[in-house]
C-alpha cells in the first residue's frame, strides 16, 4: 500500500465509531481507507484493525509519516474517525525462565 516503497516509521491509532461495529461494515470502511492510501503520494500502511461491537467502535493501527497523511487518507476514503493519535508498539516477550519469588 505504499507508493514509494518506503515504509513509514511512525505508528498511529485511528479511533472510529460505527453502530454495532459490524465486521463486514468495518472491513468495507478499512478497504476504502486502503484504496484511498494506494492513490496517495505520501505512504500510509494499515497494520491491523480491531472491532469492538459491544462498544460501537473499531480501531485501526497505521504506519504513516505524520498524522496529516493519515487524516488525508481517511478524508479521501469518506470514512469518519473520532481521533487519530500517535502510538508505540510494545513488544511482548515471554520470559525464558521463571525468576524465583
Amino acid at each position: 500500500m505504499t507508493v514509494t516503497g518506503v515504509e513509514p516509521t511512525r505508528l498511529f491509532l485511528a479511533e472510529c465509531y460505527l453502530h454495532a461495529a459490524n465486521p463486514r461494515e468495518v472491513a468495507a470502511a478499512m478497504a476504502a481507507v486502503r484504496a484511498a492510501a494506494d492513490g496517495c503520494a505520501r505512504p500510509v500502511t494499515m497494520r491491523c484493525c480491531l472491532a469492538v461491537p459491544g462498544d460501537d467502535s473499531y480501531f485501526g493501527v497505521f504506519a504513516a509519516d505524520d498524522v496529516e497523511a493519515l487524516e488525508h487518507v481517511f478524508d479521501r476514503a469518506g470514512v469518519s474517525f473520532e481521533r487519530i493519535v500517535e502510538a508505540t508498539a510494545v513488544p511482548v516477550e515471554r520470559p525464558t525462565e521463571l525468576e524465583p519469588a
